[in-house]
Order: structure tokens, then C-alpha cells, then sequence
């Protein structure tokens, strides 16, 4: 499946940065836009002679908020947050499921002598089935662990890229595990079953003290995948690689 792309054809100049807003709810930051810009899905080619073809995994970019340095500066010093946290929920029917989280600091962190880390305008999401989720170890099997023969159909993007707020409140743990991003896309198992919606929510975020300073927020957006077809890999029948 060829990658599906937005295109942005604002200009720089035209940027929309998300300022601050009081009212007697207290402190909001609005308008915050996070577009999924990006999705793919990864196909694995697989059986003896790597004849056939599966489906990996499915990656997509969501856009982190534009907001003004001295906004940022604000909410660090004043309220303690140096962060955006961001969690993925599949919706599968009436069933939800938190596969996990992520979170992108405000400020680059020192990676070494004299060396710091960029900090991201976006941030990557890749969802694997469980075949091949575990390990680099497990993704080079040319039979699949646990019998994987799936291959995603109807993968895209729902919703619009609208505006949204996100209102600055009360510190509340969040005793969740996360991880920091990196260059690399963020890694979270699907399952054994890929079909359902994926939606992406925002919190303000203390990254040291691990507290959220505002309602998880859904962004508009969202990405589907509506089915799964069965694929047969004659040549992996009975092999059951990961059970060596």
C-alpha cells in the first residue's frame, strides 16, 4: 500500500500557534492543531523463499502543537510543564484498549558532552502485530511467530484537521509507563488483530515528577483499519519458529 499523505500549503508565515486564554475554568491553550500528516503500511515478506506477503505493521505522524517559545517558557516556570504526553487507544467495537503513550519535551536534553537532542516538531507511531512486536529477533523469522498470516485492508485516515483546546489545571499522577521520544518511531503492539479505529489524545505533562496538568484531550483525527485478509504461507505450515 503506497503511503497517504496531507498536504499542508500553508506557509510558514501562516503558522497558527496556539496561545493562552483565561476564563473562570482557568488557563486554556487554544487553537492547538495536530493533523495526522503521514501513514503507511509496512508489509513483511515471508514463507520459505519469501513468497508471500503480510502485513508488519502501519505508521503514522501526528504533528505536535505550534506554540511560541515564550508560551512554553510560561507554562515550564509557572505551572511545571516541560512536556506533551501523548497516548494511543484502539477502539475495537464497544472495546477500547490504552496501548500505551509517549512524550516529547519542550526543551532539547543534553545526550552527551557538548551534544543535545533535537526537539520534535512531530512524532511517529508504529503499530505492529504481536508476531512481530517482541524483538528484532522475532521480525526476521521467515515464518512468522504464532502463526501470523494477516494482512491489513481499508488502512486510512478519518476526521478533519480542526481546532482544539487544552485547558491547564490541577496536577494528577500518571503512574502509566511511558517513553520519551526519539529519532526512532515509538513501537506499540497491536495484537493479534489489527481491525479498529486509533485515536490519539494530548496532556500537559511534568516529564520528572510523571504528572499530567490537564484533561486528555482526543484530537480530531483518527486512523482506520477496516479489515484483515487471510494469507496463506504454504511453505511456514507447521513451523513455529519462535518455539525453537
Amino acid at each position: 500500500m503506497k503511503p497517504l499523505f496531507l498536504t499542508l500549503l500553508l506557509a510558514f508565515s501562516c503558522t497558527k500557534y496556539a496561545s493562552f486564554e483565561r476564563s473562570a475554568m482557568g488557563i486554556s491553550l487554544r487553537p492547538i492543531r495536530m493533523p495526522i500528516s503521514y501513514l503507511t503500511e509496512v508489509s513483511w515478506e515471508v514463507g520459505q523463499r519469501r513468497e508471500s506477503e503480510v502485513t508488519q505493521s502501519f505508521t503514522f505522524i501526528v504533528d505536535l502543537p505550534q506554540v511560541r517559545t515564550e508560551d512554553l517558557d510560561f507554562l515550564t516556570s509557572e505551572r511545571g510543564v516541560d512536556a506533551w504526553i501523548l497516548r494511543i487507544i484502539a477502539g475495537r467495537g464497544s472495546e477500547t484498549q490504552d496501548l500505551g503513550s509517549l512524550y516529547a519535551l519542550f526543551r532539547p536534553r543534553r545526550i552527551s558532552r557538548g551534544m543535545m537532542a533535537g526537539v520534535p516538531k512531530s512524532v511517529t507511531f508504529k503499530v505492529y502485530y504481536a508476531a512481530a512486536f517482541a524483538s528484532e529477533r522475532f521480525r526476521g523469522f521467515k515464518c512468522p511467530a504464532f502463526g501470523h498470516d494477516r494482512k491489513v485492508t481499508g488502512l486510512g485516515i478519518l476526521g478533519e484537521d480542526k481546532d482544539f483546546a487544552l485547558t491547564i489545571g490541577a496536577a494528577v499522577p500518571y503512574p502509566e509507563k511511558t517513553q520519551l521520544v526519539e529519532l526512532t518511531p515509538s513501537s506499540f503492539n497491536g495484537g493479534n488483530r489489527l481491525t479498529g479505529e486509533y485515536f490519539v489524545e494530548i496532556a500537559a505533562f511534568n516529564s520528572s515528577k510523571k504528572m499530567i496538568l490537564s484533561p486528555f484531550m482526543r484530537i480530531p483525527m483518527s486512523v482506520v483499519v477496516q479489515g484483515e485478509d487471510v494469507v496463506r504461507v504454504k511453505s511456514c505450515d507447521g513451523i513455529h519458529q519462535e518455539l525453537k
